[in-house]
C-alpha cells in the first residue's frame, strides 16, 4: 500500500525510466499508515521537498523560541530525577562562527541533557526516526530543529548532509552524533565515527566543539573540549581529520571515566557485559522496540576491518573434537561439547 506515490511509465519520454508523482498527504490519510510506510512517506517527502527547491527555515525563528525548548528540558530532566555533572568546559562560548556539537553516543536522555548543556540553540541530526514519528517528542525535535534521514537511504543522507551544510552556512548550530548509534562496545572508549562532522566542518568553516558523555544511574557526566576549526585547505585527509575527532572525543571521554571509582576485578561478575548492554538497551528503548542489534547495525562498520564475529563464524558449521579444539574462541563452552560426546 503506497497511497503517497504514484509510479508513471512513459517509455518514449522518460526512456524507459520510473517517475514519482509526490502526493502529501493530510493528518488523518498519516494515522492510517503503518510505521514502515510512514517511515517512507517522511523519506520521499524529504526528497520532493529538497529537489522542489524549499529552503530550510525558521532557523532564526528557532533562536527566538529557544528559552521555551530550555523551559521543557528542565522540567524533563526534574521528572526523569537525572542530574548534570560537568567536570570540564573549555570551549568558547562567545564565538560569533556556526557551531557543530560533536557528541559521544550512549542513549537513553542524552539527547536531551546535551542540549542543556551547549545552551545554545540548535538543530539536531537525527537518523532512523522510524517510530518516534508517531510520539510526541518528535513534536518537540520539530518545534527545537532537526534533520532526519533514513541511514540506509543513500539520497535522503545526501539530502540531509546538504540540510546541514545550509543550516551552518545561515548561522544555524548542529548536534551531531558521530558514532551514529549508542556505544555497546565491550572494549571501546568511542567507536568509529563517521566522517559526515569533520567534512560538513571542512566545506563551511563551522567550528567543532567536541563534547565526551557518560552516564551512571541518573548521573550524566560532561566534558567539553576546545572549539577548532578545519580549514577548507588543509591537506590533511578526510580520514585522518576524522581520526583526530575520534581522539579528541575519547581523550575527553577517558577523563570523564578517570573522575570515577574503579571497579576491583574481583567484583566484576561474568555477565557485566550483558547487564551492561542491556542497561543501555534499556534506558534507550522508551518501548520503541529498539535493540542491542539496532545498535550494532547502526554504528560505523569499516570495511577494512574484520570483526571478531566474521572471523568466527565458521565455527558454528565447524565439528568440534580434540584435533581442531584449538581453533575455537570459548575453551570453556569447547570443554563442555568435547565431554558431551
Amino acid at each position: 500500500m503506497e497511497p503517497y506515490v504514484k509510479n508513471n511509465f512513459d517509455n518514449k519520454n522518460n526512456n524507459n525510466k520510473e517517475t514519482q508523482e509526490f502526493k502529501p498527504l493530510n493528518l488523518i490519510e498519516l494515522r492510517e499508515l503503518a510505521i514502515e510506510e510512514l517511515v517512507k512517506y517522511y523519506s520521499e517527502l524529504r526528497k520532493y521537498e529538497y529537489n522542489k527547491g524549499k529552503k530550510l527555515n525558521g532557523i532564526n525563528l528557532r533562536k527566538k523560541i529557544h528559552i521555551i525548548i530550555s523551559t521543557i528540558l528542565k522540567i524533563d530532566q526534574l521528572l526523569s530525577k537525572e542530574k548534570i555533572h560537568i567536570i570540564n568546559d573549555l570551549h568558547d562560548s562567545n564565538s560569533n562562527k556556526p557551531k557543530i556539537y560533536a557528541c559521544t553516543h550512549i542513549g537513553g536522555n542524552d539527547i536531551q541533557r546535551s542540549f542543556q548543556v551547549i545552551k545554545d540553540p540548535a538543530y539536531l541530526m537525527l537518523g532512523d526516526p522510524g517510530i518516534l514519528y508517531r510520539k510526541l517528542i518528535y513534536l518537540g525535535l520539530k518545534m527545537n530543529g532537526v534533520i532526519p534521514l533514513e541511514t540506509t537511504d543513500r539520497e535522503d543522507r545526501k539530502i540531509a548532509y546538504n540540510r546541514a551544510i545550509e543550516l551552518l552556512n545561515n548561522g544555524g548550530n548542529l548536534l551531531i552524533y558521530p558514532e551514529g548509534a549508542w556505544n555497546v562496545s565491550p572494549n571501546l572508549v568511542v567507536m568509529k565515527i563517521f566522517n559526515g562532522t569533520v567534512r560538513l566542518a571542512k566545506e563551511t568553516g563551522a567550528e567543532i566543539i567536541p563534547i565526551a558523555i557518560e552516564q551512571y544511574g541518573n548521573d550524566f557526566y560532561f566534558n567539553i573540549g576546545k572549539n577548532y576549526t578545519i580549514p577548507y585547505d588543509t591537506t590533511q585527509s578526510i580520514t585522518e581529520l576524522n581520526n583526530e575527532l575520534r581522539d579528541k572525543l575519547a581523550t575527553l571521554k577517558w577523563d570523564i571515566i578517570c573522575s570515577q571509582e574503579g571497579l576491583k576485578r574481583e567484583n566484576i561478575s561474568n555477565d557485566y557485559l550483558q547487564k551492561f548492554q542491556d542497561e543501555i538497551v534499556n534506558r534507550c528503548n522508551y518501548g520503541y522496540g529498539f535493540s542491542l542489534q539496532d545498535a550494532i547495525n547502526e554504528s560505523f562498520h569499516d570495511k577494512n576491518v574484520t570483526t571478531e564475529e566474521e572471523v568466527f563464524s565458521f565455527l558454528s558449521n565447524l565439528d568440534i573434537d580434540k584435533r581442531n579444539a584449538f581453533l575455537a574462541k570459548d575453551k570453556i563452552k569447547l570443554k563442555q561439547k568435547i565431554n558431551n560426546k
